[in-house]
């Protein structure tokens, strides 16, 4: 099954079984939210899906297997501005949601109430844009527009048991600030734990990618790719090696660590290029590059130099692994790729 929201206020779920994703059909749509949706995530343990609007809203959605309806729960966010992303643990005991009002709602569900309730995280100076939790569901990455990734403690007794620090020598109470980095020129537009859970990586809005290792024992490193293209919107792990990242350039891009050192490797979506004409120098090679910069895309050219030749024809938005060595992407041309790698 597929989850998705087209930019508006409802969430389809297709049937994805076929291989031709043209032979995908509309099984559900939920409509419970008042303005657009712009967070999902599908728990694989509890298979629930969790949702986040611009309506200031969260749901937890939970499928009736004997009547094939979904059900949404009551989640209390107490948040004054809009939710703009979500994450499940990988437990599906708890999520975490980034918001407009520069704190975090992480949400645990309550028995005696029916409801999930949330503790917020408020040590933020600008809005949450992107939220991930570390491995051991206790630590929290968040992204914000005041240009820092943070880490936090989001350990809660009565869902977590005991305290595991994960790469950090000590674990905080809930809400305490773990760490900070400060290395991107611009939004921190999405984080991203590795699966070891030792290396945290996150993306600017100035195109460029910070890698942190941590080595067990308390200390880090950090290094900081600052990449000639257009602005980053997401990116996964493929491996402890390898990170996928996309955005305005609408091709995935591959980065790679070799030798401790992280290097960009490749475009993704990559196409045989034409055979080249006379080579031009000087003004005519500047003037023939605007041009095509220019140009790409508009409906009044046909120039091979100016058609737009990935896949996707708008930014890519983001990016979710399906298996190993697979993932998707969806975009802001209304597209969804999948991709074997």
């Amino acid at each position: 099954m597929f989850a998705m929201s087209p930019n508006t206020k409802e969430i389809q779920i297709w049937d994805s079984k076929d291989a031709n994703p043209k032979n995908w059909t509309l099984k559900h749509t939920l409509t419970e939210h008042d303005l657009v949706v712009c967070g999902l995530d599908w728990s694989p343990v509890t298979n629930q899906i969790v949702s986040c609007s611009h309506d200031r809203n969260a749901f937890v959605w939970t499928l009736d297997e004997k009547t094939n309806t979904w059900t949404p729960s009551l989640v209390i966010l107490r948040i004054n501005r809009a939710a703009l992303s979500v994450k499940w643990n990988s437990e599906g005991t708890k999520f975490a949601v980034g918001s407009g009002a520069k704190c975090v709602p992480v949400c645990h569900f309550e028995e005696n109430n029916d409801w999930w309730i949330s503790k917020m995280i408020k040590k933020h100076k600008s809005t949450v844009i992107s939220v991930d939790w570390h491995p051991n569901n206790q630590l929290i990455a968040t992204g914000s527009s005041d240009m820092k990734c943070r880490v936090f403690s989001a350990f809660i007794p009565e869902v977590d048991g005991e305290m595991a620090a994960g790469p950090f020598t000590t674990m905080q109470p809930f809400g305490e600030l773990m760490a900070e980095f400060d290395s991107s020129n611009g939004w921190v537009e999405a984080v991203c734990w590795s699966a070891s859970g030792q290396k945290l990586a996150f993306i600017g809005h100035d195109a460029s990618v910070t890698v942190i290792t941590f080595d067990g024992a308390g200390s880090h490193s950090v290094q900081v790719l600052r990449t000639k293209y257009l602005p980053l919107m997401c990116l996964i792990f493929n491996s402890e090696e390898q990170i996928i990242c996309a955005g305005h350039d609408m091709n995935p891009m591959l980065f790679e660590e070799k030798g401790g050192s992280w290097g960009l490797t490749k475009m993704l979506d990559e196409k045989e290029q034409a055979a080249a004409g006379p080579k031009k120098t000087g003004f005519a090679n500047s003037r023939a590059l605007f041009e095509a910069k220019s140009n790409q895309g508009t409906s009044n050219t046909t120039s091979a130099a100016s058609s737009i030749k990935t896949k996707h024809e708008g930014a890519i938005t983001c990016i979710t692994s399906t298996g190993t060595n697979k993932f998707s992407t969806t975009g802001l041309d209304g597209r969804v790729v999948l991709w074997t790698f």
